[in-house]
């Protein structure tokens, strides 16, 4: 059984720390054009979240165009929830921006009521974190503070500090992006969601990047990670796997959980 949280996050009926792990697949489109036939191309895979990845659009200086996109991209995916997502340059953003820049970029497309979540790194100094805070508060979307670390598996007392600390700044959802050397970094990952979930109240995102740590992207539900990343169109890390080839095992594992349920239920009745 997957290990829910205490405080759901529910965007468009998609339930963040529920009893399913749900399914993101980013958008890295390099322009409007590019970015709404993806769109439509990955919306037919029926992922329950797609993100943003905005760092990626050539015109990311013009403003007005990337509200344009986000619009068009708004209509094209419907009632499917929209991550936004201008990663920094120090944590795998494409490009640099100085952070006066980034708030207005989030600020502007924010405004437009186009944006369900926003991602932003809990490295940022607390007032820039502040400014976001209040321009999250003002437009009534979630925030998601995350760590990336693209080198290395922390130890797993860092990586429960992160999450708690994503929480008590303020987080609706706090997540962990690690590179493992090998599969003990996986289980340190894994010990630290299984831990953390006893302690936050809040949904949280934990992932053991690359192909080492591929086998996170499929059952970290069970240790209580709350969503997973796919690939649909490209990729946006190391290791992520096929939407379908996720499915299939988040499907192998409930149905093994039903059976198993209904196995234990039958003996209780014989007794």
């Amino acid at each position: 059984m997957k290990l829910q949280s205490k405080k759901k996050v529910i965007v468009k009926n998609k339930v963040f720390g529920g009893s399913k792990m749900l399914i993101c697949l980013p958008l890295i489109s390099k322009n409007k054009e590019m970015l709404i036939k993806d769109a439509k191309e990955i919306c037919l895979l029926a992922p329950d979240i797609i993100e943003w990845r905005v760092d990626f659009f050539e015109t990311i200086h013009d403003i007005n165009n990337i509200k344009d996109a986000l619009i068009e991209l708004s209509k094209s995916i419907d009632n499917i929830p929209l991550i936004f997502t201008l990663r920094h340059s120090d944590e795998g953003g494409c490009i640099y921006l100085t952070q006066d820049k980034r708030i207005e970029i989030i600020e502007k497309s924010i405004n437009t009521g186009c944006v369900d979540l926003l991602d932003i790194e809990i490295a940022n100094d607390m007032e820039f974190l502040n400014k976001i805070k209040n321009i999250i508060k003002r437009n009534d979307i979630k925030l998601i503070l995350s760590y990336h670390n693209f080198k290395q598996t922390p130890s797993e007392e860092f990586m429960l500090n992160k999450i708690i600390e994503g929480e008590k700044i303020g987080a609706d959802i706090s997540k962990i992006a690690v590179m493992p050397k090998d599969y003990g970094d996986v289980l340190k990952l894994l010990n630290a969601t299984y831990k953390a979930r006893n302690i936050v109240d809040i949904p949280l995102i934990t992932i053991a990047m690359g192909k080492t740590g591929a086998i996170t992207r499929m059952i970290g539900g069970l240790f209580g990670s709350d969503m997973t990343f796919a690939v649909g169109k490209e990729s946006s890390a190391a290791g992520q796997m096929p939407i379908s080839d996720i499915k299939m095992v988040l499907n192998i594992l409930s149905n093994s959980r039903t059976a198993s349920n209904n196995r234990q239920r039958k003996e209780d009745l014989d007794e």
